[in-house]
């Protein structure tokens, strides 16, 4: 890692935190999109209902994945696009208690997108955007001195 740091130390420490929030990200979508297979979309064709789930996967990961490489490579304004993905499927979960979901899919699917927001507000998350911001500077320093 630049900086004299150790990578072994950098990952033991912030992996897990990086790799919980990215999975509860995956998990906020595949609840929203189970819920919203028996509300919203429940009086469609099942093939219809099949093409809608595939476009809204093939829309929610690429903008969870390019927000979480974003972070990683130091970009400070991309903790709003992954805070951004999880108010969204906050927002599009909460007005399917019309509908009277099952409360334990419901609860769950309300639940993994506000931990997914503590997590990316938590200490530690912070911390490794802060330390990824100074790679990002002293790599473009580098690149800059080689010039």
């Amino acid at each position: 890692m630049l900086g004299g740091g150790s990578m072994r130390a950098f990952l033991a420490r912030y992996f897990p935190i990086f790799m919980f929030t990215v999975l509860l990200g995956c998990f906020s979508a595949s609840a929203l999109l189970s819920l919203a297979g028996t509300t919203y979309w429940r009086d469609l064709l099942s093939a219809q209902r099949t093409d809608y789930l595939g476009i809204a996967l093939m829309v929610l990961m690429p903008l969870l994945v390019l927000g979480n490489l974003l972070i990683i490579r130091g970009r400070s304004w991309a903790v709003w696009v992954v805070a951004g993905y999880f108010l969204g499927c906050l927002a599009m979960t909460i007005p399917m208690i019309q509908y009277r979901p099952h409360q334990g899919v419901y609860l769950f699917a309300i639940l993994l997108p506000l931990l997914g927001l503590l997590l990316l507000n938590s200490k530690r998350h912070r911390e490794m955007r802060e330390k990824l911001l100074e790679v990002r500077h002293e790599r473009q320093r580098v690149k800059k001195a080689a010039r």
